[in-house]
């Protein structure tokens, strides 16, 4: 996943210098009023604010499914609650999982949430995160068209949101040694982060 960072972010920083690469974003919402409503609760429950919105992003974090399939993919953050399978999150809240955004394996990029919406993709940084999930088993089943659909939506991203300072590999998230880490906020003490 490091060397996956270093090369979308020299990707990126020659896509802000120069004009962007075409990406195609296609819309799969995944919001309802219901999700809304789970959102608040949970940023309520682990962040202290009682509010469904992401204001002034600070970080990108990139993810991938780990499921093999777009269908699978998508399937997954469908639904408005958590699955009761999921163990290790739905005892700490019951919005399902969310993410703003999912690439497929050919690089075409689905819009699941508006980046004005927080989604629950990386414990303690929700409130502050950008999600971009990336369709593949793990991280050294990316595509050449997904790296380069990830490094055109995140300089996408960082126009559009200049308080973004920071894109991260979900890997990387609890790294206290980097500076993303500051913005780590966890409220509920029993929720312990984890990674897959």
């Amino acid at each position: 996943m490091h060397c996956l960072l270093i090369t979308l972010l020299l990707l990126v920083t020659h896509l802000i210098i120069a004009a962007p690469l075409p990406f195609v974003i296609k819309d799969y919402p995944t919001l309802s009023k219901k999700r809304l409503e789970l959102t608040t609760a949970y940023a309520n429950q682990h962040y202290g604010m009682n509010t469904y919105l992401l204001q002034n992003p600070k970080i990108i974090v990139i993810h991938y499914t780990a499921l093999p399939t777009l269908k699978m993919s998508l399937g997954a953050f469908k639904a408005d609650t958590i699955s009761n399978h999921r163990t290790k999150l739905s005892p700490y809240g019951r919005v399902n999982v969310g993410t703003h955004f999912v690439v497929d394996r050919n690089g075409v990029v689905y819009s699941l949430l508006p980046t004005t919406i927080m989604g629950r993709h990386t414990m303690g940084y929700n409130h502050v995160a950008i999600g971009i999930e990336n369709v593949g088993t793990d991280e050294s089943n990316l595509t050449d068209e997904q790296v380069n659909a990830n490094a055109g939506l995140i300089a996408f991203l960082m126009a559009k949101h200049p308080s973004i300072d920071h894109v991260i590999g979900h890997l990387d998230y609890m790294n206290r040694s980097r500076p993303h880490f500051k913005y780590f906020l966890q409220k509920d003490k029993s929720y312990n982060p984890m990674i897959k």
